[in-house]
């Protein structure tokens, strides 16, 4: 099974290699790794340019996570598809674990995974403590822990534009409407990065008005039609 990862990308220039060597560093490697730099004005792309013929790297104008994502999809040929955010990392067996329950078992969608929540090494001390989770390891159902299958990311549909911070809360509501069957690897796969500029920590009146609109959208889709 071919698979693709899909890594979007916006003024990431601290993490973003630590980010792609988790990808490149897979004990079953990716087949395919597409990286969109969404406008940074940082340097990102210099960053991404250090891996050559490693990764293919895309560039648009910034329009949020969600259309830089679609924006790899189109050009994505994986029959597989998993996601690193640009800020954190993934354990050296992620995709083995994974691609191994989808090898054996044709009927499932998806897999998900655990994921260990820490803090940024270069957080100044006196934040440290406010970004600390109250559990560090959780079950993890999120674009980070996530290997889909293509044919059922396309029977689901694309990731929504309008909602750039909710937009995969928005997704797994609707792929969960629509039957995806999944299934979860009991170790921790992922790593994600909690440091001063996470956008849930950062903007969360937006974030919340977001959810409110991914809420009202999953409940008028539940509703029977007229």
């Amino acid at each position: 099974m071919r698979i693709s990862v899909i890594i979007a990308a916006y003024n990431a220039e601290a993490y973003i290699a630590e980010a792609v060597e988790s990808v490149l560093g897979q004990t079953r490697a990716p087949d395919e790794v597409i990286v969109v730099n969404d406008g940074s004005t940082d340097r990102t792309r210099a960053v991404l340019d250090r891996f050559g013929g490693h990764i293919a790297c895309l560039s648009q104008p910034n329009r949020g996570q969600a259309a830089a994502v679609n924006r790899a999809l189109a050009t994505a040929s994986g029959d597989a598809l998993s996601f690193c955010d640009a800020d954190d990392v993934w354990m050296p067996q992620k995709l083995a674990l994974q691609i191994a329950l989808l090898d054996r078992f044709p009927e499932i969608d998806a897999v998900f995974g655990q994921v260990e929540q820490f803090v940024s090494p270069d957080v100044p001390e006196q934040h440290r403590a406010r970004l600390q989770p109250p559990n560090p390891i959780v079950r993890g159902e999120a674009k980070l822990t996530m290997l889909v299958r293509r044919a059922a990311l396309d029977r689901i549909g694309p990731f929504d534009e309008a909602l750039p911070a909710t937009f995969f809360i928005e997704w797994l509501g609707r792929a969960k409407r629509m039957g995806l069957n999944h299934r979860y690897v009991d170790d921790t796969i992922a790593r994600r990065r909690l440091h001063l500029a996470n956008g849930g920590r950062t903007n969360t009146d937006a974030q919340n008005i977001e959810t409110l609109m991914a809420l009202r959208q999953a409940i008028k889709r539940s509703r029977p039609p007229d």
